[in-house]
């Protein structure tokens, strides 16, 4: 796996921007599948968790109502999971390495969201590893830290597929919108994807368009023929792809020629 280099803060924390992002999201890319950078086309998501990222997964009922659709282990430790059962949470051992992804993300329907959610952990890995390794050879400089928070992060429903900067005050904050950008960046590489948005749009003929929600007429074309087929192509949910399309600035209330 290709090394990332990164500024950080004195805590290790990565100090990103979205143009940052982009760059190591070809960086890791162009290693692991060069193709990917002009052909568009489905990241495979567990074949890049495990074999290029060198982590492992685990399905659970991580809470009782999946609240949180992942974990990022870093450390061998424990984590509370849900146990339907006797409807109570439970203790579980963990290595460090492992992707904990909630049972529900295995309903067929929810298959877009759960290689976002996959490509969002792995993204933590990436770029926030050294926040929270332990050397074990020191391991007494943590014992009055909490386990389950040096052991993993938690991602909640509402981090995962998130629409923007909303409230980004601390650390964790920047973490989670830094691991879903990543996510989106590596799930639907840049060019790639903007390749195929002006493909899907001549072939529809929409050679100038304006995507307006809910007040544009031609949105529900501009969805038809274009968002949905790229979120095709990519595996991703309609979600995803307008976020990363207004991303890559075909913003909101906007006009552009794609000739």
């Amino acid at each position: 796996m290709v090394h990332l280099d990164f500024k950080t803060k004195k805590n290790g924390m990565p100090v990103l921007s979205k143009k940052d992002i982009e760059e190591l999201a070809e960086i890791i890319i162009s290693d692991y599948k060069p193709d990917m950078i002009d052909k568009a086309k489905a990241l495979d998501a567990e074949h890049f968790l495990e074999f290029y990222a060198d982590l492992q997964m685990d399905y659970q009922d991580l809470t009782h109502n999946q609240s949180i659709l992942g974990m990022m282990v870093f450390n061998d430790g424990h984590v509370p999971v849900y146990d339907a059962n006797n409807n109570k949470a439970k203790m579980i051992p963990v290595d460090e390495g492992t992707v904990l992804s909630d049972n529900s993300l295995l309903n067929e329907e929810q298959l877009p969201r759960e290689r976002f959610t996959l490509a969002h952990e792995v993204g933590h890995w990436l770029l926030h590893r050294q926040m929270y390794i332990i050397d074990k050879n020191q391991i007494s400089l943590f014992d009055n830290m909490p386990d389950e928070r040096t052991t993993a992060i938690k991602c909640r429903k509402c981090d995962i597929e998130s629409t923007g900067r909303k409230n980004l005050l601390t650390d964790d904050d920047w973490m989670e919108w830094q691991a879903d950008y990543l996510a989106s960046a590596l799930l639907m590489p840049k060019k790639s994807f903007i390749n195929e948005i002006i493909l899907h749009a001549k072939e529809a003929g929409m050679y100038q368009y304006v995507y307006d929600l809910g007040i544009d007429p031609k949105y529900s074309a501009w969805v038809d023929n274009v968002i949905t087929k790229v979120a095709g192509t990519f595996e991703v949910s309609l979600t995803a792809a307008i976020i990363r399309i207004n991303n890559l600035g075909f913003g909101v209330s906007k006009q552009y020629s794609i000739l």
